[in-house]
């Protein structure tokens, strides 16, 4: 008992556009898949809700609000800043989304050995050349952010997110002098 059919067609897996496999219907419905998400992500990068959409954070970036005047940042030296903390969201001014943690509103500096992995990674870059008096803006990618720490992330922060950091460096302590004390 035999069949008028030939058999299974040989195809190469790839036959001149790469979107379609042609070797079964799993690689059919696997390029049409991916089709749909390459144009939606061609789309979503055009505009959205009227306005170029920005792209992800991939490396900090520094805005200086204010130049100081007074002793620069060293690795080694005990740095007081007071600092205010979002959640970055490129639909709000400066990117400052949810605010989730602020030096200032619990009324307390923040005192740390500067270069010695004591803050966020992101952070700590964005400080880098800093002189007393200074006051930064600083947006953080996520990897930089509390992705690299070895610690949980804060209960407002949402995995992977961007951060935006206001600094203002109040007091740079040298090596050698006694450790300051927050007094505030």
């Amino acid at each position: 008992m035999s069949s008028n059919h030939p058999g299974p067609v040989r195809r190469p897996m790839y036959s001149g556009n790469a979107w379609r496999r042609q070797s079964s219907w799993f690689g059919n419905v696997f390029a049409d898949r991916m089709k749909s998400a390459s144009v939606a992500l061609a789309l979503a990068t055009f505009l959205v809700g009227g306005q170029t959409m920005a792209a992800p954070v991939e490396t900090v970036s520094v805005t200086e609000l204010v130049t100081g005047t007074g002793t620069a940042i060293r690795p080694g030296t005990f740095v007081i800043i007071h600092y205010d903390a979002w959640i970055y969201d490129e639909t709000q001014p400066e990117g400052k989304g949810h605010l989730f943690d602020s030096s200032r509103q619990r009324g307390q500096t923040f005192t740390y050995v500067y270069g010695y992995k004591r803050a966020v990674p992101g952070m700590e870059k964005g400080m880098e050349g800093m002189k007393v008096g200074g006051k930064r803006l600083v947006v953080v990618p996520a990897k930089l952010g509390f992705d690299d720490l070895k610690y949980a992330y804060p209960r407002d922060v949402p995995r992977g997110s961007a951060l935006v950091f206001e600094i203002e460096l109040l007091d740079v302590v040298p090596r050698g002098a006694p450790a300051p004390l927050n007094e505030d």
